[in-house]
């Protein structure tokens, strides 16, 4: 098989693949060759998979590994405008302006093919990807983002230690659905739509254990599970008085998330016409007072780090509304931040 690649287009897909294998796992730095109505690359975190159509192409047999770090090496301030790449036997053989790279490899494995899966709805990629940033954005290791829908629209829900990060974008979805997805490769399909940047119809599906995003040029299937877990979302997104919130109370979260540590929490008290911020870690103390009427007192411990990155994503004008066991922060644009409250005051 013989095949000529733009080498702009080539390293675009390469930075692709990068952000989607990411770094906790050496074992899969390799990416894969193969071909379906043209030459397709497919990269995986394990979890996370992904198949792109790059060019045209020669059919072969299979799916043939090679490594994303040889691959990126050999791009690297490569003058050619395209690249020649064969595949002959056990080998690989890229050729470029003056340079050519030979790669034996190992034998080609049948190749791998998505899962089953059944379409439930669509939606806009720019949009999908900013509001799957935002939820995942106070996540860690070992947390879980629900995707799912409510009201016909689609949903996502990320619980953490302190909040739950919420958005509910006004997109049309054919089924109801509730999809849970591990944090580390959420954030790699993050990564990796934010490289692609082309806006486009993106079709969501589901299936037994995958989750699936495909467009015209890619199709994404990421592990998970169906999950009847709605989070109390009517409560969350139940309809109530809000007041603007003023950008002052962002502003002293991100203070204490710059001067304590990362697993310290913040302990944030309405009193009526003040709100009062405390945090204290061994000889660091920070302390702040923002005058502002409240429709009723409360007192919340959250992560300011956590809080921050949620904060980091929404629209500048935000609103706050006091219910009896939750705070809500909210924007104009579907975006919710929800903090449990500690007790009555």
């Amino acid at each position: 098989m013989k095949t000529f690649i733009r080498t702009d287009s080539f390293i675009h897909w390469l930075r692709i693949c990068d952000r989607i294998v990411g770094s906790s796992e050496y074992s899969f730095g390799n990416v894969f060759l193969s071909y379906k109505d043209g030459l397709v690359l497919k990269a995986t975190d394990g979890c996370l998979t992904c198949w792109m159509k790059i060019t045209e192409s020669e059919p072969f047999y299979g799916e043939v590994p090679i490594g994303l770090r040889l691959l990126k090496g050999f791009l690297m301030g490569e003058k050619s405008k395209q690249i020649v790449l064969s595949i002959s036997g056990d080998q690989i053989i890229l050729q470029g302006y003056q340079e050519t790279l030979k790669i034996k490899t190992s034998q080609p494995k049948e190749r791998e093919q998505m899962k089953p899966f059944k379409e439930v709805g669509r939606t806009n990629l720019i949009k999908f990807m900013n509001f799957l940033d935002f939820s995942t954005a106070a996540l860690e290791e070992g947390d879980m983002t629900y995707i799912g829908s409510f009201d016909n629209s689609l949903i996502m829900i990320s619980p953490s230690r302190t909040i739950v990060s919420l958005c509910k974008v006004d997109d049309s979805i054919d089924e109801e659905f509730s999809f849970s997805i591990p944090y580390m490769s959420s954030r790699h399909i993050v990564k990796a739509l934010k490289v692609y940047e082309r806006d486009s119809l993106l079709t969501l599906a589901i299936g037994d254990a995958w989750f699936s995003l495909i467009c015209e040029d890619f199709a994404m299937q990421v592990c998970g599970e169906k999950d009847s877990n709605q989070l109390k979302v009517e409560q969350f997104l139940c309809r109530a008085d809000s007041q603007p919130l003023f950008s002052t109370f962002a502003k002293f979260v991100s203070k204490a998330a710059w001067l304590l540590p990362k697993d310290t929490t913040l302990r944030i008290t309405g009193t009526g016409k003040k709100i009062h911020f405390h945090g204290s870690y061994g000889v660091i103390q920070y302390k702040a007072e923002l005058d502002m009427s409240l429709q009723k007192p409360f007192e919340i411990e959250v992560s300011p780090h956590r809080l921050r990155s949620a904060f980091s994503r929404m629209s500048s004008r935000t609103f706050v509304t006091i219910f009896d066991e939750f705070v809500r922060i909210e924007d104009q644009k579907g975006k919710y931040i929800i903090i449990k409250i500690k007790k009555d005051l």
